[in-house]
């Protein structure tokens, strides 16, 4: 049997996984089928002279052990931690609300605002907190089933786990602006409304894996978030990891229930005794190995996965810095969520529901000019407008739909900041239908399955399928935001993977 590791799929997780597994004295193999590394976190000039990310774009969740283990500063990589956390501008019914990572900060600006909800502000972050490091041992390793004592012991946590954001953050606060502003930085991707059972998670685990006392600090990589992925491949080409691009997996190999390699596209094969797959669960087990090669009761369970969170980016070039109400420059260098009232998230996720667009999509849009103007020629800014919460598979099709969402975007975006249509000198458009025809995202889901409670720690994917002990293929681990612990640019699935695959 081989001793060679293929890993499959060259975003940050399958790269974080060749370069800890090469690092440590392991023969690696990386197979990448684009000609370009990054997955959802790789940077593309979708507009001349623009550097666009594409899909993840902040990296406050990604591991800082793995930054420094990796030596990825030597590489290439440098940060930039944003002022604010997350901003509502104003409207002419509302205030804006500006949330900043420091906790005394935000309650001084909510106090202009709403006295009672400037008073709960840090007891609502410190509760956050508490949870957030119950949590962090279940998410920074492999679950184990002993670890479910953790859970059922917090009341705080099970609550978060189970209540609707919307229900959790009435008990806390007064005005609907904040709540807004708190369901924009949880919901993003998860095709979930505010009032859905268990969206408490998805703020919580925002919390775990970034600073729980700091509420979710954004950070930027310089050069954008593909300069991320070429840092991650340098460290592991330094260690002896061998990267191919252009090299489609169309088949892993089984032999006798156990892994034997890889079979390129191009009908190339590659020995392998260990296989790790950062493609999504639906792509592995389904495309990749095979249904036939399957327990029936394993596919039922892959068929009953959720993939709901499609999201369309549209990338602008402006002149000049919008006019965002209420706003100032520091407060635009986070996320700006273009939501008054948790209600209009939840019209949102209705829409999709029975595969139409919103009147007013829910966007969550970001500046990062504000903080690396090298993104743009001098004089332009680059925003960055995603449409969340979309039906994959709209009604009418999306070959006219795309239209009419890039139309409804722009006037969306000139209802929160005027004049900004006149602004506007290049754009350009990713649909869900393109995240999965060219980044592998099923149904265009940028977390790779929906993030609930439901499909969370020990039942990422299913129930049965985030051990290699429990898997049906021996020898073949999940290693992509598809698993545990789950989506967002955070390298812990690529390092899970990795840490599991050498401990065997």
């Amino acid at each position: 049997m081989s001793e060679r590791i293929a890993i499959v799929g060259g975003g940050h997780n399958g790269l974080v996984a060749a370069a800890l597994l090469a690092r440590a004295g392991r023969e690696v193999v990386l197979l990448e089928a684009r000609a370009e590394l990054g997955g959802l976190a790789s940077t593309r000039e979708l507009i001349p002279g623009h550097r666009v990310d594409v899909g993840h774009n902040d990296l406050g969740m990604f591991l800082r052990t793995v930054i420094d283990e990796l030596e990825l500063a030597r590489h290439g990589l440098e940060l930039i931690e944003a002022p604010a956390a997350a901003a509502v501008p104003a409207t002419a019914d509302s205030q804006g609300v500006v949330l900043w990572p420091d906790v005394e900060r935000t309650a001084d600006g909510l106090a202009r605002i709403r006295a009672d909800d400037a008073a709960a502000w840090p007891g609502f972050v410190a509760e956050l907190a508490t949870c957030a490091a119950a949590l962090q041992p279940l998410i920074s390793r492999p679950p184990e089933l002993a670890d479910m004592g953790r859970l059922l012991i917090s009341p705080e946590l099970l609550r978060f786990l189970s209540t609707p954001l919307d229900e959790l953050l009435r008990e806390w606060f007064e005005g609907p602006v904040l709540r807004a502003g708190l369901c924009g930085l949880a919901l993003p991707a998860t095709g979930l409304g505010p009032r859905a059972n268990g969206t408490g998670w998805p703020l919580l685990y925002r919390c775990v894996l970034g600073a729980p006392d700091r509420l979710a600090p954004v950070t930027r990589a310089r050069g954008g978030a593909g300069t991320l992925a070429a840092a991650l491949a340098a460290s592991a080409a330094a260690s002896g990891a061998r990267i191919r691009t252009g090299a489609a997996v169309s088949r892993i190999l089984v032999e006798s229930r156990r892994v034997a390699g890889v079979e390129l596209a191009a009908g190339e094969r590659i020995e392998a005794g260990a296989v790790v797959s950062t493609a999504t669960p639906a792509v592995t087990f389904l495309d990749l190995v095979g249904a036939s090669r399957l327990e029936p009761a394993f596919v039922r369970r892959l068929l009953n996965v959720k993939y709901r969170g499609a999201a369309a980016r549209l990338a602008l070039s402006i002149d000049g810095l919008p006019s965002f109400r209420g706003l100032d420059r520091p407060a635009l260098t986070g996320r700006i969520v273009l939501a008054e009232r948790a209600s209009d998230i939840e019209r949102a996720a209705d829409a999709a529901k029975y595969r139409r667009l919103a009147a007013r999509p829910w966007i969550e849009a970001a500046l990062p000019t504000t903080l690396d103007p090298s993104l743009a020629p001098a004089g332009r800014h680059l925003l960055l407008a995603t449409a969340h919460h979309l039906p994959f598979e709209l009604e009418g099709g999306w070959s006219d739909g795309g239209a009419e969402l890039q139309h409804r975007m722009v006037a969306e975006l000139e209802r929160w900041a005027p004049g900004i249509g006149g602004l506007v000198r290049d754009q350009a458009l990713l649909l869900p239908t393109d995240y999965e025809e060219e980044f592998g995202a099923t149904n265009g889901g940028l977390h790779h399955g929906e993030m609930n409670p439901s499909q969370s720690l020990w039942l990422r994917p299913t129930a049965s399928a985030w051990a290699d002990a429990s898997l049906p293929v021996q020898g073949l681990w999940l290693g992509g935001a598809g698993c545990h612990p789950g989506g967002g640019l955070t390298g812990l699935p690529g390092m899970i993977a990795a840490v599991s695959l050498l401990r065997g």
